[in-house]
This record gives C-alpha cells, structure tokens and sequence, in this order.
C-alpha cells in the first residue's frame, strides 16, 4: 500500500505535500527489498490557475532500513507554461520517515514525519515582472509534516498535519495597468501560509492477480487564513482558510521483476476561494514507475 504524495499539494486538487505535488508515496511493505535502495518515477500533467500548464517530474529514493522503518527523498523537477511566461527548475525536496508501530495480517498503524525544504524564495520574474505562486517551482517555505496511517487489506485511513515556517519572498501583486481578468492572478506578495490539516481515504479494489484500482477521496483543510503583505501592511486573505476535496483513481499493473507501473487521474470537486498558494490544479493526470 501506499500513502499518494500526488494527494498531498495542490489546493484544488492537491497539496502542499499532497496532489501536485508535490508527491508522497510511502511504501508501507516493502518486506521483500529491506535493506535494499528503491528508485522510483513520477510524471504529472496539470492545469492549474487560469489554466496555466505544469509539469512535475519526480525521482524519488527509498531505503528500508528494517520492515518497519522506511526513509525517502523526492527530488522533483517542474515546468510551467500560461499566458505570463515560462518557469522552470527543482522542486522542493521532500524527505519524509516512516515507522510501522503496529502490523500483523489484518492491519497495520503506520507513522510518518516528513520535511518540505524549499529550493528558492518563491521570486522567479518573466521580463522583469514579479510571477505568482502558480508559476513557482517553490513555495518558498520549510514545512513540517507529522501524518498517521491505519491501513486494512482493502482500505486505508491517513491523516496528517503540515505547517509552514515563515513567509516565503514572492512578490506578485495584480498591476494596476492590468485590466485582463485572465492576467489577474491571485495575489501573493509576501505569502505566509496557513497550516493544513489532512484526512484521506483510500479503497483497493482487485481486479486479477496483477491488476487493481485505488479509488481516493483527500480533504485538506487549511486552518488559518493566508495573509501577504501590501504597502508594508499585513493583509489578511479573506477566502483562503478552509476545505478543499480531491477525488482520484489510479489504476496498477504489476509487471516483471517486481515493478510496478500505474496511471493516475485527479481532480478536485471543491476549491477555497482565494488560493494564493498557487497549489490549484484543476486536473492532474500521471504516470509512475516503481522500483526502476
């Protein structure tokens, strides 16, 4: 089983750590490669904020210290294409520990702490001009993430909080010579982010011995509101605190030398109003490869 870091970042149909994502997949039973360095790929298409295009691909490295204790870096690289420019660059990294506290033949209690640590300050310019959060490789934070799993043979239940430390250096504000809507992105100069907290459930369904469907529903609810800085005054976003719904369903074929291979679709069904973060991704289709 896994834990879909593409569930955990993308208001709007992902996360902060969960659907653009910045990815999380955490192998939860690897029994057979303990010890062993697994490499693993992620590729995802997106359409974000005023349906700019984005591109995320990820290499992700996971060493299984026992049966229990799993660690695990993502590496992603990002592409961004919309009607303000092009971006492009490393991600931020994720490094994340896992450790089942409890496993036997019916359930299994997992623990996860996971870091985000920002690449860049969230500033990249196009012909001199300040670009918004969607169009960030970074969000321009450190974030921490303490999540818990309890899985089942055909389901799982996960949980967890993610809080950012200190406002990012982003310094987009609409201008105001800009009177095209679709060139009006949401503003985030200065952006401190509220903290999220996450609920996810997922349902494995077996279609034969090398198939199934992974069916998920992730809620993310973002506690506080935002604020970003206009004039050297805090402003506060009206709009940017609470829930955000995703649906997803990825489909797995298990293929030779314990590989394996699955096709992702996800998408949300409801927004915040105000999503400064940039994390908003009206639809997100993928491919990943694990075990390379």
């Amino acid at each position: 089983m896994m834990i879909s870091s593409l569930f955990l970042h993308s208001q709007g149909c992902s996360d902060a750590g969960a659907c653009s994502i910045q990815t999380f997949d955490f192998e939860l039973n690897p029994e057979t490669s303990k010890g062993k360095i697994l490499l693993n790929f992620n590729q995802t298409l997106a359409l974000g904020e005023k349906f700019i295009f984005i591109s995320q691909t990820i290499l992700s490295m996971q060493y299984n210290l026992s049966s229990s204790t799993y660690f695990e870096l993502r590496t992603p690289f990002i592409f961004t294409y919309g009607n303000l420019g092009y971006t492009s660059g490393v991600g931020d990294l994720i490094l994340s520990a896992s450790q089942d506290f409890f496993k036997n033949k019916n359930f299994q209690l997992t623990a996860i702490i996971a870091g985000r640590l920002k690449t860049n300050h969230a500033n990249f310019n196009f012909d001199n001009l300040p670009l918004p959060m969607a169009y960030q490789t970074s969000l321009g934070t450190n974030d921490i993430i303490l999540g818990m799993q309890y899985s089942r043979t055909t389901w799982n239940l996960y949980v967890a909080y993610q809080h950012p430390f200190r406002r990012n250096s982003n310094k987009y504000l609409v201008p105001d010579d800009e009177a095209n809507p679709n060139k009006q992105y949401f503003e985030s100069a200065y952006l401190k982010r509220g903290d999220d907290l996450y609920l996810r459930g997922q349902y494995y369904l077996n279609l034969n011995k090398n198939n199934d469907l992974k069916f998920t529903m992730l809620n993310i609810y973002r506690i506080q509101k935002s604020e970003i800085i206009v004039d050297d005054e805090t402003v506060i976003l009206d709009g940017s605190s609470g829930i955000t719904i995703n649906l997803g369903v990825t489909y797995t074929k298990q293929i030779k030398h314990n590989r394996e291979l699955s096709l992702i679709l996800a998408f949300p069904v409801i927004d915040r109003e105000y999503r400064a973060d940039g994390l908003t991704r009206n639809i997100v289709i993928g491919i990943s490869l694990r075990n390379l």
